[in-house]
C-alpha cells in the first residue's frame, strides 16, 4: 500500500521547487494564506485521492502520473493565456 504521506512529500517538494523559485521574476507565486489554506490542502486531498485510486484500482502509481500529467496538459491546451500572461484569471 502507497503511503499518501510520501506521496504529498513528493508532491510538497515539487510545488516547492515550482513556485518558490526566486530566480523567475515573471512568475506568479501565491500568498502565503494561499499556500496554507488552498495549495497545500489540495495537494494533500490530491495525494490522497491518488493513492486511493491506485490501491482501489490495483495499479502501478505510474498510471495515476500518467493521467495527471495528461490533466496538466489539458489545463495548459484550455488555458493558453496563462502561460505568457501573469494575470488573474
Amino acid at each position: 500500500m502507497l503511503n499518501y504521506l510520501y506521496l504529498f512529500k513528493i508532491t510538497h517538494l515539487a510545488y516547492i521547487k515550482m513556485f518558490m523559485d526566486k530566480k523567475n521574476i515573471n512568475r506568479w507565486e501565491p500568498t502565503k494564506i494561499q499556500i496554507d489554506n488552498i495549495i497545500l490542502p489540495a495537494y494533500t486531498d490530491l495525494s490522497k485521492r491518488c493513492v486511493s485510486y491506485i490501491n482501489e484500482l490495483e495499479c502501478p502509481p505510474q498510471y495515476i502520473a500518467d493521467m495527471l500529467r495528461d490533466l496538466a496538459d489539458a489545463i495548459m491546451t484550455s488555458y493558453p493565456e496563462v502561460k505568457n500572461n501573469s494575470s488573474n484569471l
